[in-house]
């Protein structure tokens, strides 16, 4: 029997074991997470199909909202047959499965809920949030595991109590937020003294110049179903140029970047049309944020200092640095 079945149920949302949610207002503790009511102000929030909203519906995130729906499943380990977000999760954090059992983790901006999955099959408590309504796809998704919690939350405003968490995994996320000094530490806030964190972002253009930083000024602008579509049409023609230069031996993936596509060509994905769903996907990745604000190294230092972390190793991997720690 797997840890998930094992679980039993607590009321409410979630399971036992989960940090308390609290008042974004007040920081009151709401005792119902099915109909949360600050006691303290008497503030209340709304609840989504199960998912406790602490966000307006509209924010700027509307168009993970619309990626993450439209591909619910496509990056899900569990539909691939694949590791992929298994071995990026652990490869990058340095975790283990059976270090996670058990414990508290937090995960910032889930989209479809890809690395949620890996999450709750180590048998961690995993509260995960989004701001956008890709919740509602990492539900459909994940909602049967016992040990997990969704919300809709802003990583600014957290309905949560400090340094209440074991492990915090932020992947894929923080350069898309307004501010991503202010996400890093409004995120390291929330984990316990001694705990464990993994987060990844952009680097720097200087350190990794790419054709779509050009094209982004305009796409950005652009209604998200718009440019889906024109990227329905148009990838599967770029796709194969950006194939071909990848390949050159050398120089291969710096060639690639002449053509703005994303090319996944390194993770050996099965199939074509596979390999066409993950490029039209993380091609709208790109170049649908409203915000895209890659950072340097000695930026991404001086957070860490200022926070007096720990054991911190910052590691390039393709065009992340991928940042972990404790703290």
């Amino acid at each position: 029997m797997t840890f998930a079945e094992d679980m039993t149920a607590d009321t409410g949302a979630g399971i036992s074991g989960h940090p308390p949610l609290c008042c974004i207002r007040c920081r009151g503790e709401l005792h119902d997470e099915a109909e949360p009511r600050c006691a303290g102000c008497g503030a209340s929030y709304p609840v989504d199909d199960g998912i406790p909203r602490f966000v307006p519906r509209d924010n700027y995130a509307e168009g993970f909202g619309f990626q993450w729906n439209r591909h619910r499943l496509t990056q899900l380990d569990s539909h691939t047959g694949m590791p992929i977000s298994r071995e990026r999760l652990m490869t990058g954090s340095g975790w283990s499965g059976e270090e996670l059992r058990g414990r508290t983790v937090l995960e910032c901006g889930s989209g479809a809920g890809r690395f949620t999955e890996v999450l709750c099959e180590t048998g961690a408590l995993v509260t995960s949030f989004d701001i956008s309504d890709a919740v509602h796809a990492n539900a459909a998704s994940n909602g049967s595991f016992p040990n997990l919690r969704l919300i809709q939350a802003n990583v600014y405003d957290l309905p949560l109590p400090e340094e209440s968490f074991d492990f915090v995994l932020c992947l894929g996320v923080i350069q898309h937020t307004p501010d991503v000094e202010r996400t890093f530490t409004s995120l390291l806030r929330h984990l316990r003294p001694e705990g464990r964190f993994c987060v990844d972002v952009y680097a720097a253009m200087v350190a990794y110049p790419h054709l779509r930083q050009l094209i982004r000024p305009f796409t950005r602008r652009m209604p998200p179903a718009r440019l889906y579509s024109f990227l329905e049409r148009a990838v599967p023609r770029m796709l194969p140029l950006s194939m071909a230069l990848s390949a050159v031996p050398g120089v291969g993936q710096g060639l690639a970047r002449l053509v703005p596509v994303a090319n996944h060509r390194h993770l050996g994905l099965r199939d074509r049309q596979t390999m066409l769903s993950w490029s039209v996907l993380d091609t709208f990745d790109w170049l649908s944020p409203r915000y895209e604000k890659p950072q340097s190294r000695r930026q991404i230092r001086r957070w860490t200092e200022n926070l007096a972390l720990r054991e911190v190793s910052i590691r390039r991997r393709r065009g992340m640095y991928v940042i972990r720690g404790v703290k």
